[in-house]
């Protein structure tokens, strides 16, 4: 009988240092995730400028190509729509 409360005692002694290594490693990490944040938060930010200055650049370098692009693409829709405007009013 002394064998298993012995047994259970070092089960619970067991149990109650793995359960304080996890939350010491938990509370490591939580420190780690707030020690890194002003970190993480300049390369958001470094990187969310970057971004916006190359998104800016490339639409003004692409603004004139896409402008060209459009009116490339409604010259022959005009006219297709004139010919067929043409067309049914010559018909009817």
């Amino acid at each position: 009988m002394l064998e298993l409360i012995g047994l259970a005692g070092i089960l619970i002694v067991g149990g109650l240092i793995i359960a304080c290594l996890v939350l010491a490693f938990k509370l490591l990490v939580l420190v780690l995730k707030l020690a890194l944040l002003p970190v993480k938060l300049a390369l958001g930010l470094a990187f969310g400028l970057v971004g916006l200055v190359v998104v800016g650049t490339l639409l003004l370098v692409m603004a004139p190509v896409i402008a060209v692009v459009l009116i490339g693409l409604a010259i022959p829709l005009l006219i297709l729509g004139g010919l067929v405007w043409g067309a049914v009013a010559l018909v009817s």
